[in-house]
């Protein structure tokens, strides 16, 4: 057995690589890239290969794979903010046909693509969008492809798979605005004299709304597992509230952060709403209410939908996810970017 998986070298392929070898012994994994790095000698059966999803037959002619089973379609942009280069569009939506192209080209069995619960044709920003054209492009494809499409929410790095994911560039960015983080680190050291003052930080959004946060372990894991065609929501079914999110955050960096729908902010504030306006969407909530679930390919287009949008709304089995995001999840987690020696924690 041997795939192919473009996308393998970020916190998310990582894993989901692990995964597939522990699942399938003996599998070759051909790990594309435009610039591949040599993998750890005990991770035997990952072999890099030089490509480029941007290019025709993944700029790999003559060199491409034979006997291909199936084609893992992980890489992306996640850019929330302005397009104007159009390079979101151009890697999520022509990197995503062109991955097509080679599965039709050379009669890969199965196609694996990983996009987004966030996904939607009117979408907040250019990577929802190109999100919702690249699975309209997936579903489209040739009746001798068989697919599958991840649907996972917002995934967050663990201690083996570090990511500066979106949720930690937000919390990143309350500390530098507040400047912070060499006060946090004495904190933590045990090196202060005096308690520490803890400013009042807002942030515009709904505090009952709910951030759906998800481990990647738990999408991995999923991801590596499910063989059948359709469409699989990876999300999670009981996330956080933002209000509970602050709290948590706000023990760890010393700023008391509060959600609120209205007020007239401050001048950080207004700063946070200004170089964080592409996260801003978010901090309304939103209504997931699936786990883990199987759309039939011919039900995909169905007519359920979240409340003023138009994302499908399916049911899911009870044992997902088995990591939990709790106040101890994500205070490490924000501890451990703050503590990584990142000098972007503490630069303006």
């Amino acid at each position: 057995m041997s795939i192919l998986i473009t996308g393998g070298s970020g916190f998310l392929g990582s894993a989901l690589i692990n995964r597939l070898l522990g699942r399938h012994p003996g599998i070759t994994i051909y790990d594309l890239s435009r610039h591949p790095k040599p993998r750890p000698p005990f991770l035997k059966g990952v072999l890099p290969l030089a490509g480029d999803i941007l290019k025709p037959n993944l700029g790999l002619a003559p060199e491409t794979p034979r006997d291909l089973t199936a084609v893992y379609h992980l890489a992306a942009l996640h850019y929330l903010g302005d397009d104007k280069e159009e390079l979101t569009m151009a890697t999520n939506v022509t990197g995503t046909a062109n991955v097509i192209d080679f599965c039709e080209r050379h009669h890969v069995e199965h196609l694996f693509f990983c996009s987004t619960a966030y996904a939607s044709a009117v979408g907040r920003n250019p990577y929802e969008r190109s999100k919702a054209e690249a699975e309209d492009l997936v579903k489209r494809s040739s009746a001798g492809l068989k697919y599958t499409i991840f649907k996972p929410s917002i995934v967050m790095g663990s201690e083996e798979y570090l990511y500066l994911g979106h949720f930690l560039q937000l919390v990143l960015l309350i500390i530098r605005i507040n400047r912070t983080a060499e006060t946090m680190r004495r904190a933590f050291e045990g090196t202060m004299r005096l308690p520490a003052l803890r400013p009042l930080f807002r942030l515009p959004g709904d505090p009952a709304g709910r951030l759906n946060l998800i481990s990647v372990e738990d999408v991995a894991a999923e991801m590596a597992a499910i063989e059948d065609q359709g469409t699989f929501w990876l999300t999670n079914p009981d996330p956080p509230t933002l209000e509970q999110i602050c709290g948590w955050v706000s023990e760890v960096i010393l700023v008391d952060v509060k959600m609120e729908s209205e007020f007239k902010a401050m001048p950080l504030e207004l700063l946070f709403q200004k170089y964080g306006g592409a996260f801003l969407p978010y901090l309304q909530g939103d209504n997931f209410e699936s786990k883990s679930v199987e759309i039939d390919n011919d039900d995909a287009h169905d007519d359920a939908v979240f409340p003023g949008t138009d994302i499908e709304s399916p049911e899911g089995p009870p044992d997902f996810p088995a990591v939990k995001i709790t106040r101890e999840l994500i205070q490490k987690s924000v501890r451990r970017m703050i503590m990584g020696g990142n000098s972007n924690v503490i630069s303006l």
